[in-house]
Parts: C-alpha cells; sequence; structure tokens
C-alpha cells in the first residue's frame, strides 16, 4: 500500500512539473508575442516586379488555429511533451559547452560535432534551422558555420501506403492509372519528403511527397523556438544582433514555405522561363496537373551530382561546367533578380552528353579554348575601362538608349561564350525551394559591393557595409573608424595580387569574420548572397583553379550596364 502510495506521488509530481513547465511556455510565447507585434519587419519581398502575384503568397503565412476546448487541451499537452523531449536532446549539448570553452583547442571540435547530431535528432526545424545559421558567418564565425554547412538533409522515408494515400487523395486518381510504372521504395528522404520514382509515356519523372504530419511537427517546433528567440534575444547579445523575433519570423516563413511543394513547383516554372534560351542550364519540368502543397511531379533529370563530379580526373569539363556554373549564377543574381537560395555541389547535377566530334570541331575547340585564354588574360585590363566609362564617365539617357539592343545581344553571346565547349555538358539545377528575391535598394547594394572589390576601394566599401550592419547607429564614431580601418587592413591584405588571382571567397569570409568581431550583423537574406559566392567560388576553383569570379562579375556588369533599371540607377548613382 505504501508503495502504492508513493508510485502515486512520484505520479502526481511528474503531471505537475509538466503542466507547470507548458503553462510557463505558453505565458513566455504570449509574452514574445506581444513583443514580436511592436517590432518592425522588413519583408525580403517587397517593392518588386513579383509583388502582385508572388509576394503576397511568400508572406501570407502559415497559420493554424485549433479549436475547441479539448482540441486546445490536446494541442497544448503535445506542444509539453514536445518541449521535454527537446529538453533532453540539448540538455548534454547546453551541460558540456562550458568545458568546450574552458578545452577550446581540443574539446571545442567535439562539441561542434555534438551540435549536429543533437540537430539531426531533434528534426526537420532544427536541422533547417542549423543549415540557416550556417550562412550567417557574420555572427557565428567562420569554424561554427564551417562544420553546421555539414548537416545532412536526410530522415526516415515513410511507408508507400501513405504516399499512395496522399496521391490519390490529392488529384482524385489512382497512381496505377496516372503513371505506367511506379517505384514504391523512395530513391530519396530529406527533412520534409521523399521522392519516388514513376514512368509515363516513356518519361522519367520524379514523384515528391509530404511526410505524413510534418506542418503540425513543423509548428509545434516553431512555437516552442519562439520562445527561446525572445529568451536569448533578451539575455544575449550574440542573438540581439540578429534581431529576433524579427529574424525568427523570416526563418519560419521561408520554412513553411519549403514545405508547401507547390512553392518549389512554382520556382521551378519561373526558372526554366528565364533560362528558356540558354540550353546547357537545366531546371525541371513541372507536370502542372499534378501540383499541390503535398505533392508534386516533375521530370527526374539524368546527372552525376557536382560533389562527385569534382572528385574525379579534372578535364576540360570540369573548366566548361565552371564557367557554365558562374554565369547562370551572375544571371540570376545580376540579370533576374531571382537566385536560387541553397546553391551547393548536392543540389548541383552535371550530365555529360555523348558527342561524336570531328577532327574539324575538336581543333575549333582549340581554337576557342585559346581564345578564352586571351578573354581571361584581358580581363586584367577591366578595372581601368570599368573606372574610366563606367564610374567617371556620365552616362547620357539617349546613349542607354542606344546601345541597349547592342547591349542584349552581347549579354547572350557572354552567356554563350564557350559555345563548342559546353554543347556536350549540361549543368542541372535542382531544388529551389527557397529562393532569394532583394529590393531595389539591397540589388543595388550587392552589385555595389562586388564593384567595390574589383575596383580596390576599402573605404566606400566599408562605408556601405556599415550602412547595412544592424544597430550601426548605436556604434560610436571610434568603433565606426575601427570597422572601417578593418576593411581596410583586409583590402591591403588580399587585394594587392591581380583581379585575375583575387580570392573573393577570402574577401567576403574576412568582411563576414570583421562584422562579428565589431559586433555587428547584416541582413540574413544578403549574409545568405554572401556565403552563396563564397561556396560557388570554392566549387568554382575545385573545377578549374584559374576561374576568377571577380573579373567574371565584373565583365558581367559591362555586359548587361544599360539593359536593367536598377543597374543604370546604380552607374548614376556610382558617378
Amino acid at each position: 500500500m505504501l508503495k502504492l502510495i508513493k508510485l502515486s506521488n512520484i505520479g502526481l509530481n511528474r503531471r505537475a512539473t509538466i503542466f507547470v513547465g507548458g503553462m510557463t511556455c505558453i505565458g513566455l510565447y504570449s509574452a514574445g508575442y506581444q513583443r514580436f507585434k511592436k517590432a518592425q519587419y522588413a519583408s525580403l519581398y517587397e517593392n518588386l516586379e513579383l509583388k502582385q502575384d508572388y509576394q503576397q503568397e511568400y508572406l501570407k503565412g502559415h497559420v493554424h488555429s485549433v479549436n475547441g476546448f479539448w482540441n486546445k487541451m490536446i494541442y497544448y499537452g503535445k506542444l509539453q511533451l514536445r518541449f521535454l523531449q527537446l529538453i533532453l536532446t540539448f540538455t548534454p549539448l547546453v551541460v558540456f559547452f562550458p568545458f568546450a570553452l574552458l578545452f577550446k583547442s581540443w574539446l571545442y571540435k567535439h562539441w561542434l560535432r555534438l551540435l549536429i547530431k543533437s540537430l539531426e535528432l531533434a528534426g526537420p526545424l532544427w536541422m533547417k534551422l542549423g543549415q540557416w545559421a550556417s550562412h550567417r558567418g557574420d555572427v557565428f564565425g567562420y569554424e561554427v558555420t564551417s562544420e553546421l554547412s555539414k548537416l545532412r538533409d536526410s530522415a526516415t522515408p515513410h511507408n508507400y501506403y501513405y504516399t499512395k494515400k496522399q496521391f490519390e487523395e490529392e488529384f482524385k486518381q489512382k497512381i496505377e492509372d496516372v503513371f505506367d510504372s511506379f517505384d514504391t521504395n523512395p530513391i530519396a528522404s530529406g527533412s520534409i519528403g521523399q521522392i519516388h520514382l514513376a514512368y509515363k509515356n516513356g518519361v522519367k519523372y520524379a514523384v515528391k511527397v509530404r511526410h505524413p504530419r510534418i506542418v503540425e511537427k513543423l509548428e509545434l517546433d516553431l512555437k516552442i523556438l519562439y520562445v527561446i528567440s525572445n529568451i536569448l534575444s533578451s539575455t544575449q547579445q550574440i542573438f540581439r544582433r540578429l534581431a529576433m523575433p524579427v529574424t525568427f519570423q523570416e526563418f519560419s516563413v521561408t520554412l513553411m514555405n519549403q514545405a508547401d511543394l507547390s512553392f518549389e513547383a512554382k520556382n521551378l516554372q519561373i526558372f526554366e522561363q528565364k533560362f528558356k534560351d540558354s540550353k546547357n542550364v537545366i531546371f525541371p519540368k513541372i507536370f502542372t496537373e499534378y501540383v499541390s502543397k503535398s505533392v508534386i511531379v516533375e521530370t527526374f533529370e539524368e546527372g552525376v551530382s557536382l560533389s562527385h563530379f569534382m572528385k574525379l580526373e579534372r578535364t576540360r569539363e570540369h573548366r566548361v561546367a565552371a564557367n557554365l556554373g558562374l554565369k547562370a549564377f551572375y544571371k540570376m543574381l545580376i540579370y533576374d533578380n531571382f537566385i536560387h537560395a541553397d546553391l551547393h555541389s548536392g543540389n548541383i547535377l552535371v550530365r555529360i552528353k555523348d558527342n561524336d566530334t570531328s577532327k574539324f570541331e575538336h581543333f575549333k575547340n582549340m581554337l576557342e579554348e585559346g581564345f578564352y585564354d586571351l578573354v581571361e588574360y584581358a580581363a586584367e585590363l577591366i578595372v581601368p575601362l570599368f573606372e574610366k566609362f563606367i564610374l567617371k564617365k556620365p552616362l547620357k539617357v539617349s546613349m542607354l538608349e542606344k546601345e541597349k539592343i547592342f547591349d542584349e545581344q552581347q549579354f547572350w553571346n557572354f552567356l554563350r561564350q564557350t559555345n563548342q565547349n559546353q554543347k556536350n555538358l549540361d549543368l542541372i539545377f535542382i531544388d529551389p525551394g527557397m529562393v532569394t528575391i532583394l529590393n531595389q535598394k539591397d540589388r543595388i547594394n550587392f552589385i555595389k559591393i562586388i564593384m567595390f572589390v574589383a575596383l580596390r576601394q576599402p573605404k566606400e566599401c566599408g562605408q556601405l557595409m556599415l550602412s547595412l550592419a544592424s544597430y550601426n547607429t548605436q556604434l560610436k564614431e571610434e568603433k565606426k573608424q575601427k570597422f572601417l580601418k578593418d576593411i581596410e587592413d583586409l583590402f591591403g591584405e588580399v587585394c594587392n595580387a591581380p583581379l585575375s588571382k583575387m580570392d573573393l571567397g577570402l574577401i567576403f569570409k574576412g568582411m563576414l569574420e570583421i562584422l562579428r568581431s565589431n559586433g555587428l550583423a547584416v541582413e540574413g537574406h544578403f549574409a545568405t548572397l554572401l556565403t552563396n559566392m563564397m561556396i560557388l567560388e570554392g566549387i568554382g576553383k575545385e573545377l578549374d583553379p584559374k576561374i576568377n569570379i571577380v573579373s567574371k562579375a565584373a565583365s558581367f556588369l559591362l555586359q548587361i550596364r544599360t539593359i536593367d533599371s536598377t543597374i543604370n540607377e546604380l552607374m548614376n548613382i556610382s558617378q
């Protein structure tokens, strides 16, 4: 009898602890939500041409309302249980952290590995949070972000029964009636969904199906993360620099959009339209009859992952892939203002097609490669031309109009620069669930940063970075001068090399580190773009050690300077 009384007391104590913890969690969340209402949130998608039909969908959010007393009780019960589960997952990480700092030389790297394992164990939201943080070198430092970039977006696949049920509920058709054959075993399973292969009329398709209850799980974790973000932003300077909870809202909207597969379908359609004239840059084509929030069907593009291709013995195709990838990225960034925001070697495929080349064509290829080398050498002359004709020479509207048609032709010639070399190699970009769209001001500023680096202008670059950084108005004058001096020292160390040998990745890495060391941070999409350019330069140099991202950026700007109103405005501002 005494044992039963003791056991019941233990049970009551546990329930009381869970109840108190849950009520505390709800109270903190409510307080945090009120704080967020007062915060100013600057959208990534305002003042854009896509505003009417695209921006609203990106920003409308995914609000899940719970009605009824018992439904609310069940929901908050789930919230409490999930909160306790996360406490158990991350407690070893928190306990281990002081020792990792105390013995940083040999223990810190093990703590970072434990961080990766904990994020993977915690679930999809926390893996995505780690991937997002890997782009914030201005806040967490290179050592942390480089380790976070190793996060694997993988999960246990769900049962085929659910795939079949979900597909048939969404489209009111049986899988057997839609496809000639359907592979019941998935070929890949990520944190959001999994992919099955299917065939229809001889065409190979990838069928993406969202995992069961993934949206509900994400919403629970987002509520908990919201509480944590408010607490951290109130107590820790490093998180205050992230402008939490504003940054949390940016992250949550992006994450929920990734969970809505119809957004990926829309992004693919936009990319396909924008690259319709570039035969060697491929995006999967959407089967428009089969698109929903939880299921999409797209063409399966054969290819070798770029990460595997980079390990092979270097050939001419590696050089072609490097140049084609760089041009595709600059087209997204400078020309289209619609940028794949998750560019890494796992999301790029290489397809080399069989091509019977005659001796004449082989000789022609050799001549073209020689000409390409001359073009690379001529890039050394871009800096004085850039200064003379872009920054100092007044640009008249009539001259811009006359040059507009010529520049459009030059732009497409730029994309097809290695015409014969590219005809047997395709680059395939997959998984564009995240995109970056810059407003007019941010777009100008980002291109300006590239220009200032190409022109070796540390003062102008530093002042621009300072104007973009959070909390710059609170900086004392001596702190501002220190920041500008750090940027100038960075340029002195890295930018003395010729333009063709300038290491843009090292420059951007240095900029992010200087921001971090001075207690500053830039907006998330800006940091993501800087990180993407660092990643792409690393990939490009792995494929072709001679490639230079700075000279090609300057060359690209020269090619399209009169096509785009943003570029025109940039040039007028820069006079």
